[in-house]
């Protein structure tokens, strides 16, 4: 009875300190900012010359890959956080099992979401990729800076700063890592797009002459000139 006490406690007092804050403002930035989303990716899909009838299907598929992102890094910033905190084995039980609870379901819903994506258009029309993008980028580099600013300040805190130095270290390792590759994979979309050229490149074709050259006599259905059209002398005797 003891030892599942102080597991609780651990566990609730590791989710009180910094890492409730990393929870929250996940869930803030998952729940509430794709309503903005799908008004800009409709508004966007309306204005674009050819139309994508797959708006609302890609939209759906990549907020749940989202949530699931979110949720597997929650889930690995308490894994890691678990790992590398002082303490017993015995205490650690419960945080390993809340964090793999966590882990196994995101994996899941996040690799069978985006193996639905690539049976859609999202390659073709990628303004909702793009928009769910940046959303990610924002939201992981968020949530990257707060960590790697409460690294800094435990690390030039006096005296112990009650498990928020460890609690950092996962957030930036974690958010970090994820901040860097989807700043890259963002890069990579936007050289694409500046890469293509915005207009046809192609020489325009010649205007067609307005003066006709004079048909030669061979081609021409007319007889030949006679001569200015006089009749040749008579032979008078």
């Amino acid at each position: 009875m003891d030892s599942d006490f102080d597991s609780s406690f651990f566990l609730l007092r590791m989710l009180a300190g910094p890492l409730a804050v990393i929870a929250t403002a996940q869930l803030v930035f998952v729940l509430v900012a794709p309503m903005l989303l799908y008004v800009i990716a409709r508004w966007r899909a309306h204005r674009e010359p050819a139309h994508d009838t797959q708006v609302g299907i890609k939209f759906a598929l990549h907020y749940f890959a989202t949530a699931a992102l979110q949720l597997s890094l929650i889930g690995g910033t308490i894994l890691l956080y678990t790992m590398i905190s002082p303490g017993s084995s015995e205490d650690k039980g419960t945080p390993y099992r809340i964090a793999l609870g966590l882990l196994v379901p995101a994996g899941i819903v996040l690799g069978a979401h985006l193996a639905l994506l690539r049976r859609t258009n999202d390659a073709i029309f990628p303004t909702v990729h793009r928009l769910y993008l940046g959303f990610n980028l924002l939201a992981v580099g968020i949530v990257g800076f707060v960590s790697l600013v409460m690294g800094f300040q435990a690390l030039f805190a006096k005296g112990s700063t009650g498990g928020m130095g460890h609690a950092a270290a996962s957030g930036v390792l974690i958010y970090g890592t994820a901040w860097l590759l989807l700043g890259w994979r963002f890069s990579q979309l936007v050289l694409a797009d500046r890469q293509q050229p915005p207009f046809d490149l192609a020489p325009p074709s010649a205007p067609p002459s307005s003066m006709t050259p004079p048909s030669s006599p061979a081609t021409s259905g007319s007889l030949p000139s006679l001569g200015g059209g006089s009749y040749p002398p008579l032979d008078r005797r």
